[in-house]
């Protein structure tokens, strides 16, 4: 590994906490950015668009140019794209990137937040393509009848990801996962997943920078979400314990990933320094 010329980073638990950078992340950031390393983000979290989440991390003062994003809202946006057509009826169960990323998708996202709502649209349950199940603070019991109404005539449940928990400045909060199997086990439906560890996006975001999974260190969290995800692309793995995972948990997982780190700041330890190659921009 002496040729390592990008990193795919998680965000939540990796890069950052809620609103506030992980202690160790701009100065190691910045540092391998200079050298030439390409920082490339890969989020299983759809609160934000694509664009959305490199402003945040612009803003924490991360490089971070807008294409070097990739969130499970575009891709869950050209998965219903490719199976139900351009223009497809969506209903939402999400924050505000989700249904922002239908809309540049060309499809026309629903959401019904209240009692209200919900009663006049329903009769319209029949003509929605998709449900799309993603983390969501906003969730009302009502957006959950919507997304039920449609999936029980006939829509197709899609998951941003299965992760049952996510990462927070408050501690460990519940995640995507937990509400799409809610949605799974009242409508008897199987969800279709298009984020980590299936490493789709990783794949589609090294295909727009021209870079190889071998020459690419894919640094997460969640040993069976990120790190599995690297496994399949069949990249160099490493796990940062400021998140999900915990040094008790690496002996009790079938997943290894090839290094442990404390944080980000470990890569500019002489010992791993060594593993970059010379960048290219």
């Amino acid at each position: 590994m002496r040729n390592i010329r990008a990193l795919l980073l998680d965000l939540d638990g990796v890069v950052y906490l809620g609103p506030r950078l992980i202690p160790g992340v701009k100065t190691a950031l910045r540092t391998l950015d200079s050298r030439g390393i390409k920082l490339l983000y890969v989020t299983n979290n759809s609160t934000l668009t694509r664009a959305g989440f490199a402003a945040k991390l612009r803003l924490l003062g991360l490089p971070a140019p807008n294409p070097t994003v990739m969130n499970a809202a575009l891709a869950a946006a050209l998965l219903i794209r490719e199976r139900h057509g351009q223009h497809a009826r969506v209903v939402v169960v999400g924050e505000h990137g989700l249904p922002q990323e239908l809309r540049l998708a060309g499809h026309r996202p629903v959401e019904t937040r209240t009692q209200a709502e919900w009663k006049k649209w329903r009769k319209n349950a029949g003509k929605i393509s998709a449900v799309v199940a993603s983390f969501d603070r906003t969730l009302t019991y009502w957006k959950l009848c919507a997304a039920l109404d449609a999936l029980n005539a006939g829509a197709e449940l899609v998951a941003t990801n299965m992760d049952p928990t996510w990462p927070s400045e408050f501690g460990v909060m519940p995640g995507t996962g937990s509400l799409a199997s809610l949605l799974a086990y009242a409508s008897g439906k199987k969800p279709v997943i298009v984020g980590k560890p299936d490493p789709a996006m990783f794949r589609m975001l090294l295909k727009e920078h021209g870079i190889s999974p071998r020459d690419t260190l894919v640094i997460g969290d969640r040993l069976d979400v990120d790190i599995e995800a690297g496994k399949r692309l069949g990249a160099p793995t490493a796990v940062v314990l400021t998140g999900m995972t915990k040094r008790a948990d690496l002996a009790r997982s079938a997943v290894k990933p090839d290094y442990v780190l404390r944080g980000l700041e470990d890569l500019l330890k002489p010992g791993l320094a060594g593993m970059f190659g010379k960048g290219k921009r």
